[in-house]
């Protein structure tokens, strides 16, 4: 009977040890503790939903220079470790190894500036800098709704979110 249950419950517990091992912390409802910092509005990722016309609404123009935190990602074509890039996907939540999602209005177009390039690092949370824009599209879809343009990226860590949100 022990060996039974241990042949059930085994792959059970490697299945789910591995999930939270890839899993990151969602940033998606967290709520900047400062609307301004360093000329730059303080993203919360909720703002940019869609369906809740945020942009639309005055939350955040299109055209708002903005200061925020999230996972680096590949964008459109797959990129190595360490390869100095000009472009990536930020987003609040990278998912786990179970499960990764993707809306179209949870993703940012990080375009950096000339000059800028920083090294890739898949699922590393970075602050990035810039001006946002709005891109048509379907909030569902596997496209980014939103560019920021003329940005800059430095390595965040989890002190970050916990000094600068709540």
């Amino acid at each position: 009977m022990a060996g039974l249950a241990a042949a059930i419950c085994l792959p059970v517990v490697v299945i789910l040890t591995w999930i939270s091992a890839t899993a990151r912390p969602d940033l998606f409802d967290l709520v900047p503790a400062e609307s301004h910092s360093d000329g730059y509005v303080m993203l919360a990722w909720g703002a940019l939903e869609r369906d809740h016309h945020a942009l639309n609404a005055g939350e955040i123009a299109s055209g708002t220079r903005i200061r925020a935190i999230g996972y680096m990602m590949e964008s459109k074509r797959p990129r190595r470790a360490g390869e100095r890039v000009q472009d990536f996907v930020l987003l609040p939540d990278v998912g786990n190894a179970w499960h990764a999602h993707r809306f179209g209005d949870e993703m940012i177009d990080v375009q950096l500036d000339p000059g800028n390039a920083v090294p890739f690092a898949e699922k590393s949370l970075v602050w990035v800098w810039g001006t946002l824009r709005m891109l048509p599209g379907d909030p569902t879809g596997q496209e980014p709704l939103y560019v920021l343009e003329h940005a800059r990226s430095q390595p965040a860590g989890q002190e970050d979110v916990r000094k600068y949100f709540r």
